[in-house]
């Protein structure tokens, strides 16, 4: 059975059984992810027209269903609605991942967005009502910026397959610009960023970690595929135009974070902060290694950003824990929460024997393959640069001691153990073993 058929009817049936029975809805959810994965493992794409599964995206989408139902193993309560909207989601990213055509690119764009809208929309206060319309303004901005672009685009292609569309003249270069605006709304890239440091911060934190990772790695992806053919028509404006949005991204959100207190807000800059290291790799776009390193890059990033989230989520709910205050000797109170939380952000902060290590490696590489020796230069400062406020957050966990009146235990339910072993292994893993990304993009 097609694994779009499987997530989008898991996603439709889990509902059912919401009040009362969340553990069956959770069962049949981690069913549906586990035989959509062994069913693109077996390589079994979409069998539609415009659809292609080739060993790159094969890779990329085994990665996103793994994170998929380990994030989905960690709701609970009133989460409950997440999880037929994380199906949706995945059921989405396998579909844009796959296609080779622009059309279905747009239309597939603007489903995930209508879906991040929901995953949002899991309200609980005016704070998550707050962000959850932050990001549906900036949305309805990038939508109308990529419509626009689309249907100037359209009156000048004879066709919509990647292979075959018309970039030339001033008139696709405009067309293309402006989609392109919008695609930097939903990929945080300053300066379409201001929302989603408020959104990530205020909305549901298990909502938000699939809105900072899974989907920001998809659109990327997908993005670089759409306008590859359109990259290579003009080196030097790609040069300019995505290392320019590079430095400023990654500079800006460093710095943001470096000020912060709110927990939640120095991880949304942190995000912010990645995206940046994800246009190297398009600003390399002459390098042979440019697509495997934004591929690895996403591939770790997706592990790493999913735990740090999920990781606050379940520390936000079981001891209302937000600031760098709150989490002070973290390890006396929770020794698996401060583990897990440490690994991950010395992963993010690109420490070696990590995934976060080998794949900035990558994407720098192909940066310094192409030429572009200045902005890998500033990237690695900025890579430096981030250690300081992710070892700030693990000083507080292991070297602080707990404020008078919070030092009691905190558990993690066996969802969340799960969920976050699984994250842990594909953190450890790609950190060890590149062979599998290069075999997928290079055919090494």
């Amino acid at each position: 059975m097609d694994s779009l058929i499987i997530l989008i009817g898991a996603g439709l049936i889990v509902p059912l059984f919401f009040k009362g029975h969340m553990i069956i809805a959770k069962y049949i959810a981690a069913a549906a992810f586990a035989a959509a994965a062994f069913n693109v493992y077996m390589g079994n794409g979409i069998d539609m027209e415009y659809f292609v599964l080739t060993p790159d995206i094969q890779l990329m989408e085994i990665v996103v269903l793994i994170v998929l139902a380990a994030t989905m193993m960690t709701f609970s309560g009133f989460e409950r609605p997440l999880i037929s909207q994380t199906l949706f989601v995945g059921a989405a990213s396998l579909a844009i991942l796959e296609t080779n055509n622009f059309l279905m690119y747009i239309v597939l764009f603007e489903v995930i967005a209508i879906i991040s809208y929901v995953l949002a929309a899991n309200i609980r206060s005016k704070l998550n009502a707050e962000g959850a319309i932050k990001m549906f303004i900036a949305g309805a901005t990038a939508s109308g910026f990529i419509l626009m672009g689309f249907a100037m685009f359209a009156m000048i292609t004879p066709t919509f397959n990647y292979s075959e569309i018309s970039v030339h003249g001033n008139f696709a270069l405009i067309a293309f610009s402006i989609m392109l605006a919008g695609v930097f709304y939903k990929m945080t890239i300053v300066p379409m960023h201001g929302w989603a440091a408020d959104t990530y911060a205020q909305v549901n934190h298990a909502a938000a970690a699939t809105l900072s990772a899974t989907i920001k790695v998809v659109i990327a992806v997908a993005t670089f595929k759409a306008f590859y053919v359109f990259m290579i028509a003009y080196p030097t404006t790609t040069v300019w135009l995505f290392g320019f949005f590079a430095i400023i991204t990654m500079t800006l959100g460093n710095f943001m974070a470096l000020f912060q207190t709110k927990i939640a807000k120095i991880l949304s800059f942190s995000s912010i902060t990645h995206a940046g290291y994800m246009l190297i790799p398009f600003a390399a776009v002459a390098s042979i290694y440019s697509y495997t390193g934004l591929i690895y890059l996403g591939v770790a990033y997706v592990f790493m950003q999913t735990s740090v989230f999920l990781l606050l989520n379940d520390l936000r709910r079981e001891a209302h824990i937000k600031t760098l205050e709150d989490i002070k000797g973290l390890y006396k109170k929770s020794p698996l929460h401060a583990l897990f939380f440490t690994i991950q952000l010395l992963s993010l902060a690109g420490v070696p024997v990590l995934a976060g290590f080998i794949s900035k490696a990558v994407a720098f590489y192909a940066g310094v393959d192409a030429g572009l020796w200045p902005l890998v230069l500033i990237a690695v400062l900025n890579s430096a640069l981030s250690v300081g406020y992710y070892v700030w957050i693990i000083k507080h966990i292991y070297f602080d001691e707990p404020v008078a009146g919070t030092q009691a235990k905190i558990t993690m339910t066996p969802g969340s153990l799960v969920g976050q072993l699984i994250l842990l292994a594909g953190t450890i893993y790609f950190g060890i073993f590149a062979a599998p990304v290069f075999s997928a993009t290079l055919g090494l």
